[in-house]
């Protein structure tokens, strides 16, 4: 019998100033995210950069947070239903697990022991298409460290990154298809922005590491796969980065220049996120909208995550099937 974990960075476990600053400072203080460990590095992401970060990252998660009760961050909420449907149309249990916060990977692993006695194998899926070390590998190397450290009976199996693999590309071409109703400009890709160092430390070691190359991998395929052959109609950005040692261009500077280069219509997708969180719903659909309108846009068209689409569900048990 084998069960499956959905696993994402992470999300504070409330809408309030205490749960952003732990989340932040728990985050923050992993040596993988910035690459810049120092001993006293966990004190200052706890004690001085969370507590500073904390009110305006309140503000912003104020403005997403799912108001129903009990109330819940949307990629728990995304999370909870994908979940639930993995487990209903593919007869098989399910469980999810943050990086940071909860549900811990601990909690994931002994739900799953609940759920079956004859537990004989795990499969961990990332939800992070594409390497990179603040994700992808703080990640993996937190689920072998709570397995290595458990005498559990199953066997483990983590899924690689599948940012190139047909099932993913064709979920997101369905996906993006029902968002593009009318004409556009420029089809805008926006990913999380990377420290520039952290970028070529991983390219040294090979495509499988290399986050630039795999991107514009899913950039190129999407869009063969949407049938649109002028590589020239998309644009590729970056947000959430931290410093101007990023990769970029940034998304909430940069495309305010679109309408005066005569771009006025746009769609924006992030395919690096298949669950919404903070960084699609306010960075792409709020800051990044209101730039681009205030700059003299006539369109802009959010495309939302995949979240719990069927087609979705689909895509991710066939990729389950083939790693």
């Amino acid at each position: 019998m084998r069960g499956i974990i959905l696993l994402n960075i992470g999300t504070p476990s409330e809408c309030s100033k205490s749960a952003v600053k732990k989340f932040i400072g728990e985050m923050l203080s992993d040596p993988l995210v910035l690459d810049k460990f120092q001993p006293i590095s966990p004190f200052l992401a706890r004690n001085v950069i969370a507590p500073l970060s904390a009110s305006k990252s309140l503000e912003k998660y104020s403005l997403i947070w799912r108001k129903e009760k009990p109330t819940l961050s949307p990629i728990l909420f995304h999370m909870q239903q994908m979940a639930k449907k993995l487990e209903e149309q593919k007869s098989t249990s399910v469980e999810i697990a943050m990086r940071y916060g909860s549900p811990s990977i601990e909690d994931a692993f002994n739900g799953l022991i609940e759920k079956s006695a004859q537990l004989s194998e795990v499969i961990v899926f990332p939800l992070f298409p594409h390497y990179a070390q603040s994700s992808t590998q703080t990640s993996i190397e937190e689920v072998r460290r709570i397995y290595n450290n458990n005498s559990y009976s199953f066997e483990l199996r983590i899924i690689n990154s599948y940012y190139n693999h047909s099932a993913y590309i064709k979920a997101l071409a369905t996906h993006v298809k029902k968002y593009l109703t009318s004409d556009f400009d420029k089809l805008v890709f926006s990913y999380h922005s990377l420290p520039v160092h952290q970028v070529k430390k991983a390219w040294k070691k090979g495509k499988e590491f290399d986050y630039v190359y795999q991107i514009k991998e899913t950039n190129q395929l999407l869009m063969k796969e949407l049938g649109i052959n002028n590589q020239n109609k998309s644009l590729l950005f970056y947000s959430s980065q931290r410093g101007n040692g990023w990769l970029k261009p940034f998304l909430n500077k940069d495309i305010a220049d679109l309408p005066s280069l005569g771009w006025k219509r746009v769609a924006v997708i992030s395919p690096g996120f298949p669950v919404d969180n903070l960084e699609t719903l306010f960075d792409v659909d709020i800051e990044a909208r209101k730039l681009f309108m205030k700059a003299g846009g006539e369109s802009f068209i959010f495309i939302p995550s995949l979240n719990a689409e069927d087609y979705w569900i689909d895509a991710l048990w066939k990729i389950i099937s083939t790693f």
